[in-house]
C-alpha cells in the first residue's frame, strides 16, 4: 500500500511564478496538487493545462468570507500563496488556522527582503506584516525568499515593459552600483525546482529559506548579453547614486518601488549570501547540492527573446 501524499493547494497558480511551481510540484511526484481558481478564469489555457497535468481544480476566491475560504482548505496539507503583493493574505491565513489541519503554510514572498523601512513592498501586507501575522496565529510555516532576478542584471531594451518603472534619467541602457560587484541572483526555473524540494523537507519547517542561483556581476551579465545578441553594451553608463536616492522620493509608486529595490540590491547589498547566518535564513543550494546550476547563457537568450530583441 502506497503512503498518502500531501495535498498542496496553490493560490495564484496562473501567475508566472505560480504556473512554474504547479508544474514542478506535479513533476516531482511527491504531492497531490490542487489549484484555487476564480470562476472567470476556469477556461484559461493555463488552468486547463494544469488540470490535464493532474491538478485538482477548486473554484473560489480568497476575497470571499473566511468561512467560505475554510471550505477551500478542507483536506489540504500544505498551502502555498502566490497572490499579488497588494493582496491581503490575512483572511486566508485565519481560515487556515480555523481549519486546523494544515502542516505548513507558505505565504506569498518569493522575492528579495530588506530591513523594515527600506523597501515598501517588503513591508506591505504580503511580506513582513504577513510573516508576523503567521507567528501570531501559531501556524506552521516556511517563508521562501528569492534573490534578485538574473534577467534584471541585463541591459534593459527600450521594448522591455520594465522601462516604464524607470525615471527619464535611467531610460537609456544604464546600471546602478559597482559593475563588478557580485549580486546574488535567482531564476524562475530554479524557484519551481527548489520549492518542491523545500515543501517535502522537514528541515525547512518553521524556517526561512533563500532560493538562488549563485551570484553574477553586472559586467558578466553584459558580456552574456553581448554573446547572445551580438550587440555592444560597452556604452552602458552608471546611474549616479544620488539619482537613485532622489528617485526614492518619487510620487510615482512604481518608480519609487523600483528605485527601492535598486537601493537594496545594488547599493546596500542586503541580499548578499554572507548575510544569511545573521538573518537565520537557510541556503537552498546548501540544502540541495544535487540541483545543478542553470545555464545562464540560455536564461539570457530567453530574456532577449521575450522582449523581441533577437527577432524570434
Amino acid at each position: 500500500m502506497s503512503l498518502r501524499k500531501d495535498l498542496v493547494l496553490v493560490v495564484g497558480a496562473t501567475g508566472r511564478t505560480g504556473s512554474v511551481l504547479v508544474k514542478e510540484l506535479i513533476k516531482s511526484g511527491d504531492f497531490r496538487v490542487a489549484i484555487l481558481v476564480r470562476k472567470e478564469s476556469i477556461d484559461k489555457p493555463l488552468v486547463q493545462e494544469h488540470i490535464e497535468n493532474g491538478a485538482e481544480l477548486r473554484v473560489g476566491d480568497i476575497s470571499e468570507p473566511e468561512e467560505v475560504i475554510e471550505g477551500y482548505l478542507r483536506g489540504v496539507d500544505i498551502l502555498v500563496s502566490l497572490v499579488l503583493p497588494t493582496v491581503d493574505q490575512k483572511p486566508l491565513l485565519r481560515a487556515a488556522r480555523q481549519v486546523g489541519t494544515l502542516s505548513r503554510v507558505v505565504p506569498s514572498d518569493f522575492g528579495p527582503m530588506a530591513p523594515r523601512g527600506i523597501a515598501e513592498l517588503c513591508d506591505m501586507v504580503s511580506k513582513r506584516d504577513t510573516h508576523e501575522f503567521v507567528h501570531e496565529l501559531g501556524l506552521p510555516y516556511t517563508f521562501i525568499e528569492a534573490a534578485w532576478w538574473q534577467k534584471m542584471l541585463l541591459p534593459l531594451p527600450q521594448s522591455s515593459y520594465m522601462t516604464k518603472f524607470l525615471p527619464p534619467t535611467q531610460k537609456q541602457s544604464a546600471y546602478v552600483g559597482d559593475i563588478h560587484k557580485r549580486i546574488t541572483i535567482s531564476t524562475l526555473g530554479s524557484i519551481g525546482i527548489f520549492t518542491a524540494k523545500i515543501l517535502a523537507d522537514p528541515r525547512t519547517l518553521n524556517q526561512t529559506v533563500l532560493i538562488h542561483d549563485g551570484d553574477m556581476s553586472i559586467a558578466e551579465a553584459h558580456e552574456l548579453s553581448r554573446k547572445v545578441t551580438g550587440k555592444d553594451f560597452s556604452d552602458c553608463t552608471r546611474v549616479p547614486d544620488d539619482v537613485v536616492y532622489e528617485t526614492l522620493k518619487s510620487s510615482d509608486f512604481l518608480v519609487r518601488l523600483f528605485a527601492q529595490y535598486q537601493h537594496v540590491i545594488y547599493l546596500r547589498n542586503d541580499n548578499d549570501l554572507s548575510t544569511l547566518p545573521a538573518r537565520g535564513v537557510l541556503d537552498a543550494r546548501e540544502l540541495y547540492p544535487e540541483v545543478p546550476p542553470l545555464d545562464m547563457e540560455a536564461e539570457t537568450r530567453d530574456r532577449f527573446e521575450e522582449v523581441g530583441v533577437l527577432g524570434i
